[in-house]
């Protein structure tokens, strides 16, 4: 078994995108849809800012203090995998990452201009479960544990 995040509404509906322990990957906008401003080049990976690792950072930092059994701590415990591109031009740059470790999932939103939504619900960050339903811009992705 294994997590995977599917797009069930949106331009890229059925695209599916693998998380495994360990790693983290950035949901941003695809190569090609811009709205004011640029896109990356489909071969590069996307730069994060100071602002985004410092997030990261204290989302993680949050994550770990209770005492979350298997919960990473620290942004250099996980790898990064490969971008997640969504043609939505409503999706910004670098939109929100999510992280998978030995605890489960979770999101974090990284000043999207759209903001990141979890059952309906915005969130800056958020724990994620099995059938959890995410929507960055117009798109809709549903996690699931298969």
């Amino acid at each position: 078994m294994g997590w995977v995040l599917v797009v069930v509404e949106g331009a890229d509906q059925g695209r599916r995108a693998a998380l495994s322990a360990g790693s983290f990957r950035v949901i941003g906008r695809q190569e090609g849809v811009v709205t004011g401003t640029l896109a990356v080049a489909r071969s590069a990976e996307r730069q994060l800012e100071d602002e985004d690792h410092d997030k990261m950072a204290q989302h993680l930092t949050r994550r770990a203090t209770p005492g979350l059994y298997g919960a990473r701590g620290a942004v250099a415990d996980f790898e990064r995998d490969a971008d997640i591109d969504l043609v939505d031009d409503a999706v910004s740059q670098t939109h929100a990452i999510v992280f998978c470790d030995d605890a489960g999932l979770s999101i974090v939103d990284v000043a999207s201009k759209n903001g990141t939504w979890v059952n309906g619900d915005r969130v800056l960050e958020s724990t994620l479960v099995d059938g959890d339903l995410v929507r960055v811009g117009e798109t809709r992705l549903s996690l699931r544990n298969e």
